[in-house]
């Protein structure tokens, strides 16, 4: 019995991924993209592009755990809640070490480029988890 339940979770879980956007065919990228493949791009444009994401991605993050805050049980949110305190200190944490390490112990304006990439991708990845949780809610 326990083993079948875990297989039909693992079905729903995958059947709901299979519902979410691909990461190429969501706009946030797409406008990222676009804004990467202007013609003579400069290092810091390309980091403004990297910026501008990672705030839509933000974005998308607070959007899906407002709508989640409004779908949980109490007790479920409260989890969620200390969860994403927990994960808003590793984001922090991890953005200062990127910082750190491709600011100043690489050389070049490229790896600028490289760290708002990385940090970006931390609340990209957040966000797109947050959305397959009200996914499936509402599946």
């Amino acid at each position: 019995m326990k083993k079948g339940l875990i297989i039909f979770f693992s079905f729903l879980y995958l059947a709901v991924l299979s519902q979410t956007k691909k990461p190429s065919d969501n706009s946030i990228d797409m406008l990222e993209s676009k804004c990467l493949k202007k013609k003579d791009i400069s290092n810091a444009e390309m980091c403004n592009c990297a910026i501008k994401a990672r705030e839509d991605w933000d974005k998308e993050l607070n959007k899906y755990y407002s709508l989640l805050k409004t779908k949980l049980s109490k007790e479920a949110f409260e989890v969620l809640k200390e969860s994403q305190k927990e994960w808003i200190s590793y984001r922090d944490k991890e953005d200062s070490f990127i910082s750190k390490f491709y600011y100043e112990v690489k050389q070049g304006t490229v790896w600028y480029v490289v760290a708002e990439s990385k940090k970006k991708e931390i609340v990209k990845t957040r966000a797109i988890e947050l959305k397959v949780y009200y996914d499936m809610l509402e599946f």
